[in-house]
């Protein structure tokens, strides 16, 4: 008969195995879905606790009362981690000042995007204008990011996550009675996989100078699964959408991607 490992050793020999291939093992007992999840839990904690690495998500949608596509960015931080579920919170600082990003509070240039263009249309965590009246939701497409702010460059990769659609809510009603606050999930492409990511947000109820009503939203915080987190981290890759995000340009950093174009010897 073969021998059978105890399960402490393999459990350390799971510690070697990446996050996605780990999850593959939570099935074989409650013993091993337990000593997985205390894997994952100090992993993430290892990765994420100190602030350094944060969230950017990256919206695109039509504006109706501007009339155009418009695109905007959010900055998240770490605030929580269930143990259980292994669903991670993140939120978005309200203490941030308009413009910055990071636990330095780093001057956000704008976003280098992956066709080679550069995104400084609006600053950061800036709220969103919806006209209300219409149409109950609006659909936005959703591009999530981990960045590191810890970087001796005036810039940081953008380490994809994932994308999807996101139906926000927007009528006015809505607001009035839910005081605006509001939760919807991050529908991925292939709608067979159950989401990994809902948004929380609020909207509320403004009058413009000629006395007409319209909404204005904020995103308050994401959760999402550790795993897909850490795998992303594990196995960094870019996003191969033209509008993805390939770098956060922090102060100067505009400027060194300018003289790098046109520098011969780089």
């Amino acid at each position: 008969m073969p021998t059978l490992l105890p399960h402490k050793l393999v459990l350390e020999v799971f510690t070697h195995l990446s996050t996605r291939n780990l999850c593959r093992y939570m099935i074989l007992s409650r013993y091993f879905d337990q000593g997985i999840k205390e894997i994952i839990v100090e992993r993430f904690h290892k990765a994420f606790s100190n602030q350094n690495k944060r969230l950017l998500v990256f919206i695109s949608r039509h504006d109706l009362l501007e009339l155009e596509q418009t695109r905007h960015a959010f900055d998240f931080a770490f605030e929580s981690l269930n143990n259980k579920t292994l669903t991670s919170i993140f939120s978005v600082d309200s203490t941030q000042p308009k413009g910055t990003i990071g636990p330095n509070r780093s001057k956000l240039e704008g976003l280098r995007l992956c066709y080679g263009g550069i995104w400084h249309q609006r600053l950061i965590n800036e709220s969103m204008q919806y006209f209300g009246w219409s149409m109950n939701i609006e659909e936005q497409e959703a591009r999530l990011y981990i960045y590191d702010t810890k970087t001796n460059q005036p810039y940081s990769k953008a380490c994809f996550v994932t994308n999807g659609r996101l139906l926000t809510p927007v009528n006015i009603d809505i607001c009035e009675s839910n005081k605006g606050w509001w939760t919807a999930p991050l529908l991925p492409k292939n709608k067979k996989q159950a989401p990994m990511v809902k948004f929380t947000g609020r909207n509320k109820i403004r009058e413009n100078i000629n006395g007409i009503s319209n909404i204005t939203g904020k995103f308050k915080s994401i959760s999402i699964k550790a795993s897909l987190l850490l795998a992303s981290l594990e196995e960094p890759r870019f996003d191969k959408s033209d509008i993805g995000v390939k770098y956060l340009l922090m102060e100067g950093g505009e400027e060194y991607f300018n003289h790098k174009k046109h520098c011969i010897i780089c």
